[in-house]
């Protein structure tokens, strides 16, 4: 027989799983609707960002915007000056990680920095429009996120209320 506890969980994890199944296919429709031709990166944010509380989502959706912003800035301000090899990916990699370091940012913005680089550099080569669909669906994909996120804490919320079960 399942403890309460473990019920509470099994219930937490499927709302999560509905969340995530929601947020991404919200996601990508609101991304390709505003024209993007990476519309996968919109849930790949909704699925990253997704946390067990609000301030959880938001704080982590906060540092994923600002990694992105520095990936993009360092790979399109520099990447145009390299040629397209191991090194100087790891060259960009780590100016970009070292900025981070200098404004004192955690390892969660170090490695969103890293991950932008990575695919900036490798995908912009492809596609002159990588990085913007980049900014763009990392934005649509972490608004989504917060919006299902606050959405359910207040359903949550309202119930604990009605129920006389506030924490």
């Amino acid at each position: 027989m399942k403890t309460l506890e473990q019920k509470e969980l099994n219930n937490n994890i499927a709302i999560l799983i509905w969340n995530m199944a929601a947020g991404s296919a919200l996601a990508w429709y609101v991304s390709n609707g505003l024209g993007s031709a990476h519309p996968y990166l919109a849930p790949l944010s909704v699925i990253l960002c997704l946390q067990s509380t609000f301030s959880k989502t938001f704080l982590l959706s906060l540092k994923r915007i600002i990694g992105t912003v520095i990936g993009i800035l360092v790979s399109v301000l520099i990447a145009s000056y390299l040629t397209f090899n191991g090194w100087e990916l790891g060259l960009l990699i780590l100016i970009g990680c070292y900025i981070t370091k200098w404004f004192r940012f955690d390892r969660i913005v170090l490695h969103q920095v890293a991950l932008t680089i990575l695919f900036v550099f490798a995908f912009e080569h492809k596609t002159s429009h990588y990085a913007t669909d980049r900014m763009r669906d990392t934005i649509v994909g972490v608004a989504v996120a917060i919006i299902i996120q606050y959405i359910w804490s207040r359903v949550r919320w309202k119930n604990q209320l009605r129920t006389n079960k506030l924490p």
